[in-house]
């Protein structure tokens, strides 16, 4: 059966829950034709072969570590070593796959970042408990949790924060120094000097509009 027949489907699944609203009995009944090989299948043949494809190419962001993710969505099972239907695994993976990427979540109405390695390490924690039926990740994350920063609503941990803060008085004093000094720049040196403190006016290092209140009184 080649895959130029099948429908296209959402990495969420959507599409395939919306194959699954057909009533079973029609489903059965429904069939499609392959335009490469001729072959007959049913709907929900096809959604399941392109659920797995789809589920195969979000496995392969992982790397080396999609074998732990494929046993972590186990823990998912509603019994031990029970099965999962491959939409309901896709979709336990979608959703890992955003934490992968960012490193954020959030748990209790807070906000938290962690690097790969801490992923990798609390997903191997769950996966030793051999647990089951959890309902949704919220048992990960309390794991993750204990070795994670908290972050701010940008997604900035304190460190980064305090980075940020930083650099901007730099700009500012970088500003000061070039009105104090009253410097007299070619337009080569001064586009370079802008350039470099990433503005377009030397006015703008010290617009006050530039900061957030919390950087303003820092630098108090």
């Amino acid at each position: 059966m080649g895959y130029g027949c099948l429908p296209p489907m959402d990495r969420d699944g959507t599409a395939v829950r919306q194959y699954d609203e057909i009533p079973e009995k029609i489903r059965k009944n429904m069939k499609l034709t392959c335009p490469f090989c001729n072959n007959k299948f049913s709907v929900d043949e096809a959604a399941r072969s392109e659920t797995l494809c789809n589920l195969t190419q979000e496995l392969s962001r992982f790397g080396k570590h999609c074998a732990l993710i494929w046993e972590y969505t186990g823990a998912f099972a509603t019994k031990r070593l029970g099965p999962i239907a491959p939409a309901k695994r896709l979709r336990i993976v979608t959703e890992l796959t955003r934490l992968w990427e960012t490193g954020i979540f959030q748990i209790d109405g807070k906000r938290y970042k962690i690097d790969r390695a801490g992923i990798v390490a609390g997903m191997t924690t769950v996966c030793n408990l051999e647990k089951f039926g959890l309902p949704n990740h919220n048992y990960l994350k309390k794991v993750l949790r204990d070795k994670a920063e908290r972050v701010s609503a940008e997604g900035l941990t304190a460190g980064e924060e305090q980075k940020k803060i930083e650099d901007q008085k730099e700009r500012r004093s970088e500003g000061r120094k070039a009105e104090e000094a009253g410097e007299v720049l070619s337009p080569k040196a001064l586009k370079q000097f802008k350039e470099k403190m990433g503005v377009t006016k030397i006015s703008e290092l010290m617009h006050p509009g530039r900061l957030t209140q919390r950087e303003r009184d820092e630098i108090k």
